[in-house]
């Protein structure tokens, strides 16, 4: 996902609430049947559940929102009504018979109206109208009855009418033949394999018009404004190449399709799987978006195949593609790898957060601001040292490896960290409880003296133990380069004669600051 610092501004609940999993309750399926009326600005269908009971249960407890514009009713699929018991932000449906541990319990939900939240009839930039979901990160309870949390997958499945002059997107893959249109309308069916937290499904109705790329059967035509396709297409060419780079490196990939369609995101881009969505003016940049493209697409493992259980562990999705985006840029004539590192630590250097929170603070009133400098630059840099710590090899390995292991699941940090332990064979919880579990980064002021160089740490607290590029020139003037490891708040560095021009992580391999 990429921020647009307004929109997200502007985005947050008056009174927010956090809202934890349920694990008495194990949500397995949604099956929606929508019926979607872009001019009228009206959405009716229903949701068929299935729930299995981890424990004995007599209720079923969904993030719900509710108001007279939008109306939400339960029914057992037998029709007969179930009664509800709702709160600001959440309802319990009371079964008819108590559900036993390992019992599957299917009802159904009817909606109705327009949506309180995360599903929006709106205009798009040229003033056509659009429907669309925007549910990051608990806005999808907005219209769909649903255990709101990223721990929480499912299956979801869509049977969507639609005016028969517009597009559709929708998760999963279409299933089945449509049906003929019937009096303006036409009617499909998506379903998707994989599971997914509700936050990101995603749908988009609207005038669109298809933009083919070339080079992958998996993927389909993209859907952008028909005023933008010029635009869209100078930047729509790459993801052939780029799915081949990220198999290669870290396996299948996860979905059974790809495209992107643009529409009024408040996100400068949403990783919904297998359909990503696309701010309004992502096109209008000077690079047309291809930056934000390769992090949408790199997503699709880091972050959706394998989730984040707790949305202070969002770094495990954001800082992966805020790291692997520039990197599968950089194969397809974005710039180095080295250049835009330097960039995020620049950014991250700036920030308020990086000067008073930890990559895994969770002390926000609402799970959006869990998104900031921490979680996408220093979490991408995070990555960079260890690969630095860990070497080329291993860190691809290890990380192969852990998209095997997890895929399709939402994990801790803790679960990542003993993964790479494991299939690296090093112990590395020191490093990741100074990068992640403390603020800010190592300061550093270096000198020269008679028998070489002093690398001091200035910062509060203990020293940190890393790695450090030093560059300078020798007695002839010719440059000499070393790579010193420290560990202790003084490092000496030995050096034969005199040094002159010294330059500090002349490869961008370190975040730091320098001493003031």
């Amino acid at each position: 996902m990429i921020l647009i610092a307004a929109a997200f501004a502007l985005a947050l609940p008056q009174q927010p609430e956090r809202f934890p999993a349920v694990p008495e309750q194990d949500a397995r399926r949604y099956d929606l049947s929508l019926r979607v009326d872009v001019d009228q600005g009206r959405l009716d269908g229903t949701v068929d559940y299935t729930f299995t009971a981890v424990e004995p249960l007599t209720t079923i407890r969904l993030d719900a929102r509710r108001s007279e514009q939008w109306q939400v009713a339960f029914r057992g699929l037998d029709g007969a009504p179930l009664e509800a018991t709702w709160a600001d932000d959440h309802v319990l449906v009371h079964l008819p018979q108590r559900a036993e541990q390992g019992q599957d319990v299917r009802f159904r939900a009817e909606l109705s109206g327009k949506p309180v939240d995360g599903f929006y009839f709106k205009p798009n930039r040229y003033g056509a109208p659009m429907a669309f979901t925007d549910h990051y990160s608990i806005r999808a309870r907005g219209w769909l009855p649903c255990e709101d949390h990223p721990a929480d997958r499912a299956v979801f499945a869509t049977t969507l009418r639609y005016r028969a002059d517009q597009e559709a997107v929708v998760f999963g893959v279409e299933v089945g033949e449509p049906r003929p249109n019937e009096k303006g309308w036409r009617t499909r069916r998506f379903a998707g394999e994989s599971e997914i937290p509700p936050y990101m499904y995603a749908l988009v109705v609207g005038p669109l018009a298809r933009v083919p790329e070339q080079g992958d059967p998996r993927l389909m035509d993209h859907f952008v404004y028909r005023q933008d396709v010029a635009k869209a297409k100078q930047a729509l060419r790459h993801h052939a190449a780029w799915i081949a780079a990220m198999e290669r490196t870290f396996g299948a990939y996860p979905y059974g399709k790809y495209t992107t369609v643009q529409c009024p995101t408040r996100w400068g881009g949403f990783e919904a799987p297998g359909n990503v969505q696309l701010a309004e003016g992502l096109f209008d940049r000077g690079d047309r978006g291809v930056g934000t493209l390769a992090h949408e697409l790199v997503h699709m493992w880091f972050g959706d195949a394998i989730g984040y259980a707790a949305w202070r562990e969002v770094w495990l999705s954001e800082g992966f593609a805020s790291y692997f985006g520039p990197w599968l840029h950089a194969q397809t004539g974005g710039a180095a790898l080295s250049e835009r590192m330097a960039d995020l630590r620049e950014r991250w250097r700036n920030s308020f957060e990086g000067r008073t929170k930890t990559v895994r603070d969770d002390r926000f009133p609402h799970p959006d601001q869990a998104l900031n400098a921490n979680t996408y630059p220093k979490g991408a840099w995070v990555l960079h040292m260890l690969r630095g710590e860990v070497g080329d090899e291993a860190f691809f390995a290890a990380l192969k490896a852990y998209v095997a292991q997890f895929r399709g699941s939402s994990i801790t940090t803790a679960q990542f960290v003993d993964c790479v332990e494991r299939l690296t064979g090093e112990e590395l919880s020191w490093f990741f409880d100074q990068w992640l579990d403390r603020v800010g980064c190592p300061e550093l002021r270096v000198e020269a003296t008679d028998g070489g160089l002093v690398v001091t740490q200035t910062q509060q607290g203990a020293p940190y133990r890393c790695w450090l590029r030093l560059r300078w020139r020798d007695a002839d003037g010719e440059p000499v380069e070393r790579r010193v490891r420290l560990e202790g708040a003084v490092t000496e560095v030995p050096v034969d004669g005199a040094c002159t021009d010294v330059e500090l992580d002349p490869q961008v391999e370190l975040l730091f600051r320098v001493a003031r």
